[in-house]
This record gives structure tokens, C-alpha cells and sequence, in this order.
């Protein structure tokens, strides 16, 4: 005990024979630190190099094998993660390694309250409450890892402004406001554009669209729908 742990690190073994040890490993490889406590106990520091596996100790009339493997725990890596962006309460995959022993799973430094360790290489991770757009760290023993790309947490959208104020069906209409990445619609007094463009987080293009008529415009995403302070003027023939 314990199961798991960083180099460096005890590591209490119990069994029976252990008087004249001359070896302990750590899947193979030689703890070079070790004290024989009792004939039914040893401690045994982690070496450097020891990868997971079974832990053995020899003395001069044979060796014994450990039954389940110990764990070493090494630093995280975060090769990907999926979605790459959601509302706050998803669930988002990180794909990595290292993964065993995380004690913490944060976005954007905002701590996740609830994550899953699938494996050593996957773990399934809540976007919280007042988490922002960052990157994605996975906390063990052995250190952190950063993801190498941002996370979008989407949030519900603002309309500022749209130029210009009034077009005919088929024209390009700019809308200026926030939180636009993830648009899933846009409408004009509730008729929906066939064609739109997410620019940035702050700027949309849509194209006027056929029966729209004057009135509102509307931008929704999965947190949610914003609608303009001034009605958009349709002019007809």
C-alpha cells in the first residue's frame, strides 16, 4: 500500500518470508532503497525508471510476484479533447495519458466539481458553473498537464447592433454583439436564415431571407437565443 504512486515515493509490502531479502523491483526494475521492517513487512521506495507492473522480492530461496500491479503515477499528457466547445453542465472526453491517480480537472483554472477517470488514457469531465474559455488542465501526484488548445464554453448570446437598418430579401445584413461562436440560427422576426456566417465571436453575416418580414433579429446557440433592442425593416416592392 498504496496501490498507486509517484516516484520517490513508499510503498509498504506485506506478505511472508521477507527475512534476507536481497532485491525488491518494481516491474523489473530494482527499488535501490528498501528496509526489511519485519519477516512480513518491507518498505520499499519507487525508483526512477519503474513503470507499472508487478512488484517482486527475492531472497535467497526464490522471488515472489505482487498478485495485482502497482501503479506508478507519472505526469499527464492531454492530446485532445471532444467537444471543443459546449454550455456549462456538458460532459467533454479528454484523451491523453497519465491519466490514473488525477486528483483534479479544471477549465480554464475553474475547477471541474465533477469528472470521471475512464482510464489512464480517458476521462469524462463537467464543464462547471463559471467556467470560461481556456485551456484544460489534468492535476495528479507526478504534476499538471495543459491542453495545447483552448476550450469554448458557449454561453448565451448578445446583439448589440446590425447594419445596415433596413434591405430588401437576399442582402447581407452584419450583426454586431457576443458569444457568438456555436450559432446555431439566425432569424429575421422569426423567419430562418438559410444563410449565415459566423465571423468571430462578436460579428455574424446573414442573408435577409425570402418571406422574412420586419421585425426582430434573433441569434441562438445552445445556451441560448438573443434577440436586437431595434426591429430590422424588410422593404418590399
Amino acid at each position: 500500500a498504496p496501490a498507486s504512486e509517484v516516484v520517490g515515493s513508499p510503498v509498504v509490502l506485506t506478505g511472508s518470508g521477507f527475512a534476507g531479502t536481497t532485491a525488491v523491483s518494481f516491474n523489473a526494475t530494482a527499488a535501490t532503497t528498501f528496509n526489511v521492517d519485519s519477516n512480513t513487512q518491507i518498505t520499499a521506495t519507487v525508483p526512477a525508471g519503474a513503470t507499472t507492473g508487478k512488484i517482486s522480492v527475492t531472497n535467497a530461496a526464490g522471488s515472489a510476484l505482487s498478485a495485482a500491479d502497482f501503479t506508478v503515477i507519472v505526469a499527464p499528457t492531454i492530446t485532445s479533447f471532444a467537444p471543443a466547445s459546449e454550455v456549462v453542465g456538458s460532459p467533454v472526453v479528454l484523451t491523453g495519458s497519465g491519466f490514473t491517480g488525477t486528483t483534479a480537472v479544471a477549465f480554464n483554472t475553474t475547477a471541474a466539481i465533477t469528472f470521471l477517470v475512464n482510464s489512464d488514457s480517458q476521462i469524462t469531465a463537467t464543464v462547471p458553473v463559471a467556467a470560461t474559455t481556456g485551456k484544460i488542465s489534468v492535476t495528479n501526484a507526478a504534476g499538471t498537464a495543459l491542453s495545447a488548445t483552448d476550450f469554448t464554453v458557449i454561453v448565451a448570446p448578445t446583439i448589440t447592433s446590425f447594419a445596415p437598418a433596413s434591405s430588401v430579401v437576399g442582402t447581407e445584413i452584419t450583426i454586431t454583439g457576443t458569444n457568438f461562436t456555436g450559432t446555431t440560427a439566425v432569424a429575421f422576426n422569426t423567419t430562418a436564415a438559410i444563410t449565415f456566417l459566423v465571423n468571430s465571436d462578436t460579428q455574424i453575416t446573414a442573408t435577409v431571407p425570402v418571406a422574412a418580414t420586419t421585425g426582430k433579429i434573433s441569434v441562438t446557440n445552445a445556451a441560448g437565443s438573443a434577440l436586437s433592442a431595434a426591429d430590422f425593416t424588410v422593404i418590399v416592392a
